[in-house]
């Protein structure tokens, strides 16, 4: 067990993350709006003629990558920003700065038609401003929440997150259509002139940021001192990224543990793929015996998949996660994760591999908050920005690569190998670890600054 001291949150820090992860969950269903939104306005308004395909789906594409590549590139800035600013300014100036943009955007859509480069700034910007918010967010976590409440803390985050994008696109599409309807019906002005309303969307994105921005003001969340500068901003990022990576090499079950995490989301990031290529290809016989078409089967796969995530989310909600070896409820899951991604690329049953979808998300939730609970209780608070940058770059960046190998190698072979081959990876590096003594201490503190005393760190 930890011998990590007492956290010493203020009071009623409880209430006060309920507060933060209400606020900026109407505010990250608000973002989930924006970007059904924009891919709305993409195809009915830049590239509505059937000869235009190939430009939306570069332009679709080129959104997509946008937002990966800058999970990256900007993790090492915004982590050195949060352990050198106040955090909570820097999660209200980004909310704030990200309702004006969004504003900004949906009146010039009001006044005229928003070129593509302008779409893809709008992406990159407020993009980078999630992230900024992200890195401060996580690390300010610990200074708010009790040590034994970080996982249910992380769960909550973790639910709202997939909540908002099951939904996200319905709520959308429900809003731009509505002033279309009103228009329709006799109200004129400005409701007309809503482009098929995705302004509209829009604009509740932006006042969704500014919701949470004025919430933060009100709320006592408290930053540890500033880390001292390196220099000018890029010799302290690269100090910070370098201190980031030394505390890791210094604490190897921690790194171990997050080599888990970029296995498990190398594994299971490509899950979009597997649901189309495993009901186009693997499954084709028996949708097709069961009388159903290849939309109605994959809409199967597709509902057991984000119900089973929901649900997973909102059981280590309600449940609160292991108090003692948390540790097994990051391995655990993941093994669960690896046999359900092998289940499915062996399964020629809809039903079943529908029910191995839902389990291996169910499971995910559970890893997520696990060891956002470890990571923040184990990891210094004034240290956490420039740690958990390093974190994000490592997990984050297996993402594009999963997805890629899986679509390339599933021109050449069957999808169903491929997709074995990637569960087994996950096993492999997963039950590799539970045997590992070392990883298995990893929510001992001492345990951790003892290796990292040894190696002189």
């Amino acid at each position: 067990m930890s011998s990590h001291p007492p956290s010493g949150v203020p009071a009623h820090g409880w209430r006060t993350f309920l507060a933060l992860w209400g606020s900026q969950s109407v505010s990250r269903f608000g973002s989930a709006l924006s970007w059904f939104a924009l891919t709305i306005y993409m195809a009915q308004t830049l590239y509505p003629a059937p000869e235009q395909k190939a430009q939306f789906a570069l332009a679709t594409g080129a959104l997509a990558i946008a937002a990966t590549l800058l999970a990256v590139l900007v993790a090492p800035i915004a982590g050195s920003l949060a352990d050198r600013t106040d955090r909570k300014r820097l999660m209200a100036l980004c909310d704030l700065l990200g309702g004006l943009l969004t504003l900004g955007m949906a009146a010039l859509m009001l006044l005229t038609t928003a070129p593509f480069w302008v779409l893809l700034l709008f992406v990159v910007a407020t993009q980078s401003l999630d992230i900024l918010h992200e890195a401060a967010m996580d690390a300010s976590l610990s200074m708010i929440v009790p040590d034994e409440q970080l996982t249910r803390a992380n769960g909550l985050l973790h639910t709202t997150r997939q909540i908002s994008g099951l939904l996200g696109p319905a709520a959308a599409a429900l809003l731009i259509g509505l002033p279309v309807m009103l228009s329709h019906g006799g109200a004129g002005g400005w409701w007309a002139g809503l482009r098929d309303g995705v302004p509209f969307a829009l604009g509740i994105d932006g006042l969704s940021y500014l919701l949470a921005a004025a919430v933060l003001t009100r709320l006592n969340i408290p930053s540890p001192p500033p880390a001292e500068s390196a220099g000018s901003a890029v010799a302290t990022v690269k100090a910070d990224t370098r201190l980031g990576w030394t505390y890791l090499l210094h604490r190897p079950p921690l790194l171990q543990l997050l080599l888990i995490g970029a296995a498990v989301n190398f594994a299971a990031s490509a899950i979009p793929v597997y649901q189309t290529l495993l009901t186009r290809y693997t499954l084709q016989s028996d949708w097709t015996a069961r009388g159903l078409s290849f939309a109605a089967a994959l809409a199967i796969i597709t509902t057991m998949t984000s119900a089973g995530m929901v649900l997973g989310g909102i059981v280590i909600s309600a449940w609160g996660g292991l108090k003692q070896n948390r540790v097994l409820g990051i391995l655990v899951p993941s093994l669960i994760i690896g046999l359900g991604i092998i289940g499915m690329g062996l399964s020629r049953s809809l039903p079943l591999t529908a029910a191995l979808f839902g389990l291996s998300v169910f499971s995910m939730p559970f890893a997520l908050a696990h060891s956002g609970g470890i990571w923040q209780a184990q990891v210094p608070r004034e240290m956490q920005g420039r740690v958990f940058a390093v974190r994000r770059v490592i997990s984050r960046f297996t993402v594009p690569l999963g997805m890629a190998l899986v679509s390339a190698l599933a021109t050449r072979f069957p999808p169903g190998p491929v997709i074995v081959g990637m569960g087994v990876l996950v096993v492999v590096v997963a039950g590799l670890q539970l045997l590992n003594p070392s990883v298995r201490r990893v929510d001992d503190r001492d345990y951790l600054d003892g290796l990292a005393a040894a190696k002189g760190g």
